[in-house]
């Protein structure tokens, strides 16, 4: 099978898999190290969701925050109202 694979692509999966585990292995140091990677990510909901909450090893910690999206309107007589359409979800840990 590798005979009948170009020389470039065979050389791209190559570079690909060097540089995954050229990562895994820095993150893997720097955590030895003590240096905890930051992960955040916010999702879109249509209502409101719970994230989680803990510890998910030693030292490294998860928490999330709820934000609404709201929309507003002004009325004829100059009122503004707004609703929730959709909530937004941070996660992070550290």
């Amino acid at each position: 099978m590798l005979a009948s694979t170009p020389p470039t692509r065979f050389a791209a999966i190559a570079l690909a898999l060097t540089a995954s585990m050229i990562a895994a292995t820095a993150a893997q140091a720097q955590f030895r190290r003590g240096v905890k990677p930051y992960y955040s990510e916010s999702y879109e909901t249509r209502g409101p969701q719970r994230g989680y909450e803990g510890y998910v090893a030693p030292d490294y910690y998860c928490s999330y925050k709820r934000f609404p999206n709201r929309e507003c309107t002004t009325g004829a007589g100059g009122k503004q109202r707004c609703r929730v359409v959709s909530w937004r979800l941070e996660q992070t840990c550290q």
